[in-house]
């Protein structure tokens, strides 16, 4: 077994292509494709399907993809313990955050932890709520931020309390409003944002009896912002992700008062790495200062 092999599978099947898996690793694309014609060979059987587009993984590939995943991480916990008992704090986390985390707390948070643990390699990946809770359960990642969720395969530490407020051009007629009533949103043209938040407005919603009025789903909060800005309906957003979007809009609280709970989660959080650990507890010590 080489688990630098298992490595570089992990990587071509997660991007999709043996360039780009070459190029993020630094290698060849040559000696990307002998790597994964060794481990077939070892195997027995094909692991990528090969396209002009790229490679897919193979129903075999597929079959082995949560299994190599377990080695290389197990591999990675004994590295990290290792190092802590030589008193060095090193290692590698892996971590999933929402967009507006990742660009309103993460680059100082990394800058801080780099400071303080700079043996400890942080990789960030951004999506939804969704898809980050999916990378947790499947081990992808090891640990992401949130919003609190149903999910029982994941456990949540919150960090903090986030506000959700109506988002609605600056000429609207009901902009002028201290709060806008929960069913005051039925009358309206509503905008699905996309960071996940949906998670939360559909709890909310659902709560308060709403059947919205949808007239556009999109996949990024920010195009849902832009299209409010057009006059094209109102939408619901964390405050966290409206800084810094100028003061052509009416952002105003829902009435009754509505938030989310941000919360780091991970699959367990008493057996994750030790270099994991380091980033939670630094990330419950910084953020509390950085939320809004």
């Amino acid at each position: 077994m080489n688990i630098d092999s298992y490595r570089m599978f992990l990587r071509t099947a997660r991007l999709g292509s043996l360039s780009a898996a070459a190029e993020q690793s630094g290698y060849t694309q040559g000696a990307v494709s002998h790597i994964i014609a060794s481990l077939e060979k070892e195997f027995g059987f094909p692991l990528f399907a090969r396209s002009k587009s790229g490679v897919i993984l193979t129903q075999d590939g597929e079959r082995m993809l949560s299994h190599i995943r377990e080695v290389v991480n197990r591999d990675d916990i004994v590295h990290q313990v290792a190092a802590e008992i030589k008193g060095l704090k090193a290692g590698r986390v892996r971590i999933g955050a929402f967009s507006s985390a990742a660009i309103c707390w993460l680059p100082d948070l990394i800058r801080e932890f780099n400071e303080v643990y700079p043996n400890i390699k942080l990789d960030l990946r951004v999506d939804t709520y969704k898809t980050i809770e999916d990378w947790i359960a499947g081990e992808e990642i090891d640990c992401g931020f949130t919003s609190k969720s149903a999910n029982k395969e994941l456990e949540f530490i919150p960090l903090a309390e986030d506000r959700l407020l109506a988002l609605l051009p600056q000429d609207h007629p009901l902009a002028k409003l201290k709060a806008l009533p929960l069913e005051r949103i039925a009358e309206l043209d509503f905008i699905i944002p996309g960071e996940g938040t949906n998670y939360d407005i559909g709890r909310i919603l659902r709560g308060a009896g709403v059947r919205a009025k949808v007239s556009f789903a999109v996949s990024d909060d920010y195009a849902a912002i832009a299209m409010v800005r057009r006059g094209l309906g109102m939408t619901i957003v964390p405050e966290l992700i409206l800084r810094g979007m100028g003061e052509d809009l009416t952002a105003m609280e829902l009435e009754p008062n509505c938030t989310r709970t941000i919360c780091i989660a991970a699959k367990h959080l008493d057996s994750v790495s030790p270099a994991c650990r380091a980033f939670i507890a630094f990330a419950r010590e910084k953020l509390p200062g950085i939320c809004v």
